[in-house]
């Protein structure tokens, strides 16, 4: 019940301003029973925490989101869960190099939407995916961002919109290409009605890789 509480009110803030649409506790769950336990794990855009909150088992969790309200918010929902988190309120795009290649596995549910395209030139710069480009979407930047948190034989759980792999816009194109340079161990197509309840009906996909 805490739990559904945090991601209610969590999703309603976020949804506002950052086009962030909260996952479904059950999709989190699943990807927590996926994992081995005692290893280290990051969530670079963790809104309230939900998405690693199953991953009971393991001291060593690093949550982080740019939003200051939010990250109370995290921190309330895991001191009432006994659970045990690095959390910060941190710009993990703004931060390209913090903490890359320190984690076993990386869970991501990155925002995307209208309201999320970076076109600082500073930014773009440091990532592969934007360092060509005048502007990019923060969904596309937090996915190369995540794959570099990841330790040499690391897994990222990355939840994605259907454009993603379907769309053939050039900045769409390119990720794809960038993705198979990785091994791909797993592509999920998630139930329709997953983020009924943020308001959405955006087709998406979980990419295990």
């Amino acid at each position: 019940l805490i739990q559904k509480i945090f991601m209610f009110y969590g999703d309603k803030v976020l949804k506002k301003n950052f086009d962030q649409f909260y996952t479904p506790l059950s999709i989190g769950k699943f990807m927590c029973e996926l994992c081995n336990k005692n290893k280290s794990v990051i969530d670079p855009a963790c809104g309230t925490g939900d998405l690693v909150v199953y991953y009971k088992e393991n001291s060593l969790i690093t949550l982080w989101d740019v939003s200051k309200d939010v990250i109370e918010l995290t921190k309330i929902n895991y001191n009432f869960q006994n659970i045990d988190a690095d959390i910060d309120n941190l710009d993990s795009i703004k931060h390209h190099e913090k903490n890359n290649g320190n984690y076993d596995y990386v869970f991501l549910n990155p925002p995307f939407g209208s309201k999320t395209i970076i076109q600082n030139q500073d930014i773009l710069k440091n990532y592969e995916l934007g360092k060509n480009e005048k502007k990019q979407e923060i969904g596309i930047l937090f996915i190369e961002r995540s794959i570099n948190l990841l330790k040499e034989g690391g897994v990222a759980f990355l939840i994605v919109p259907s454009g993603y792999l379907g769309n053939s816009n050039k900045n769409a194109i390119n990720l794809r290409k960038y993705l198979l340079k990785h091994r791909i161990i797993s592509i999920l197509r998630l139930p329709s009605n997953s983020f009924s309840r943020s308001g959405t009906g955006v087709s998406t996909y979980l990419i295990i890789i």
